[in-house]
């Protein structure tokens, strides 16, 4: 293949390696399955939960002073009312459409989610980069909500905890808006290649759990509007890109 991407040669020089060491040089199904999975886990469990979600996120938290960082309520965002019951979208479905997402693509269907772990790791690293350059912080509404704190509701205190334990300046864009784009946008992406029934139903779900959860960032007081705005537009952008540079391999492969 003529003009490959740089993350394509990546690929090509890794299976390489993974079929010297373990097929002899050989390249067969299973050399091809192999170099794939451990690609993904080293893009999805290690670059971006664990160098980025774990290191650079909590580092970037760390570079400004709590009370500090750039306001931009400027969309009526102070008009949209604290909703503890968001947090059922925010916390309790985004996290396990993600990991599941990640799972599913990283074990199950490996080659198409090589695209998903190169998309997930450069959008979140673009994000990082803003997040260091332009400090977005809700840091406001926090200390609001905290001196006045809903008694025995779980959903509020759920939220405490977070207002509580996480600094709030990786808030523009929101990757809470961006991985749940980047997660809806790949089980549609490949129901259009084979549609089923079943691939149907998760693109469905995955959109109404999508569209809650950033509508949830607003209503728990953990963004501004613009933040859901540009957390989706990164996540489309960087998706169509990587996901149609992976799709043009695919097909280049099978010729």
């Amino acid at each position: 293949m003529n003009n490959k991407g740089f993350t394509i040669k990546i690929h090509d020089k890794f299976q390489k390696c993974i079929e010297k060491v373990f097929f002899k040089g050989n390249s067969t199904k299973w050399s091809r399955k192999l170099s794939f999975i451990v690609g993904n886990l080293f893009l999805m469990a290690f670059l971006y939960s664990f160098l980025i979600m774990l290191v650079l996120y909590n580092w970037t938290g760390s570079l400004y002073p709590e009370g500090s960082g750039y306001r931009l309520d400027f969309l009526g965002d102070n008009l949209i009312p604290f909703i503890p019951e968001m947090a059922i979208f925010y916390v309790y479905l985004f996290f396990p459409m993600v990991t599941l997402t990640l799972i599913y693509f990283a074990f199950i269907d490996e080659e198409k989610g090589y695209a998903l772990g190169w998309a997930i790791v450069i959008m979140n690293l673009i994000a990082t980069f803003v997040y260091i350059i332009f400090p977005v912080s809700t840091y406001w509404w926090r200390q609001e909500l905290l001196a006045n704190r809903i008694k025995g509701n779980v959903f509020a205190e759920t939220m405490y905890f977070y207002y509580e334990n996480e600094t709030s300046f990786n808030c523009f864009p929101s990757m809470h808006a961006g991985m749940s784009t980047m997660c809806f946008f790949v089980w549609y992406q490949y129901y259009k290649i084979k549609p089923n029934m079943r691939k149907k139903i998760i693109s469905i779900v995955s959109f109404i759990i999508a569209v809650g959860t950033i509508l949830s960032t607003l209503f728990v007081k953990q963004h501004y509007i613009v933040d859901e705005i540009a957390g989706v537009l990164l996540a489309y952008i960087v998706g169509k890109y990587i996901f149609r540079l992976f799709s043009n391999w695919e097909k280049s492969l099978k010729e």
